[in-house]
């Protein structure tokens, strides 16, 4: 075989290649579309479309990518913001077992002190009790000790005044008896005892 070919032999092949022309004189219909005038501006329309198209899909990928990075961000704001928001609750909820905690102590604090306050109080009603009973005492005893008025001594149930002045006998009776007294004798100093 003859690997070098000629121009002619070229030419030849190339005719070959052509379509076949009809009887009629019509060409074939395999290649005959090539040679119509509509072709130009109907590859041209198809290019401008499919140009069109590309366009569009890049621009609807870059607004997907924009969109999926919006996406992301958002998903990141949330999930900060649910970390915070957990953070708060469980700061609440340390803060409400903290105030628990107070309350419990405040009311076992108020419990103590009420108990104490009790017992003062019947400490303090007790000594009252005690203060009225001396005060009773005393006032039985200040009758049962001091009937006597000012000036006068008590000794053994009776009172007696010590005149100052020198009367006689009689001026000395009237004296007693305007006291609502009774005269005394002292024979002794033991009546004195």
């Amino acid at each position: 075989m003859n690997l070098e070919m000629t121009f002619d032999d070229l030419k030849s092949k190339t005719v070959k290649d052509q379509p076949e022309q009809k009887a009629n004189g019509e060409k074939a219909k395999g290649l005959q579309f090539l040679s119509s005038r509509w072709w130009c501006p109907v590859s041209v329309t198809l290019g401008i479309l499919c140009l069109g198209l590309l366009v569009t899909i890049i621009m609807l990928i870059m607004q997907l990518s924009q969109v999926s990075d919006d996406l992301q961000q958002q998903q990141a704001n949330l999930t900060q913001q649910e970390h915070i928001l957990e953070g708060q609750i469980l700061a609440r909820r340390q803060a409400e077992k903290s105030s628990q905690e107070s309350q419990r102590e405040l009311k076992d604090m108020i419990e103590t002190l009420a108990h104490k306050l009790d017992e003062k109080s019947k400490e303090l009603m007790e000594l009252r009790l005690q203060n009225l009973n001396l005060q009773e005492a005393l006032k039985k005893a200040a009758n049962f000790s001091g009937p006597c008025p000012q000036d006068w001594l008590w000794h053994e149930e009776n009172c007696y005044l010590f005149s100052s002045g020198s009367l006689n006998w009689e001026k000395s009776q009237e004296n007693c008896l305007s006291l609502d007294g009774q005269m005394l004798r002292i024979n002794s100093t033991d009546d004195l005892v």
